[in-house]
């Protein structure tokens, strides 16, 4: 199944000592987070045409999760 998560730079950027901050601050300012969970894949025969199925689902529930937390949605390139 394919994940999408967005929201985690918020706790995850910046020099240590910024992340421990955050961390303590956490309970107070909670940053918010999404995870959004695809629908299952089923995997074709071939080798390049599944690389590309799973590619397109990771990449769409990436921009659901996003799209959640109203997080500017950039495309990605291939």
């Amino acid at each position: 199944m394919p994940l999408g998560q967005a929201g985690a730079r918020a706790l995850a950027s910046g020099s240590p000592v910024e992340q421990v901050a955050r961390l303590l601050t956490a309970p107070l300012c909670r940053p918010r987070l999404h995870v959004h969970v695809g629908a299952p894949l089923f995997r074709g025969s071939e080798q390049p045409q599944a690389l590309a199925l799973a590619r397109s689902a990771v990449t769409r529930a990436w921009y659901s999760a996003a799209r959640q937390l109203g997080e500017p949605l950039i495309p990605v390139a291939s």
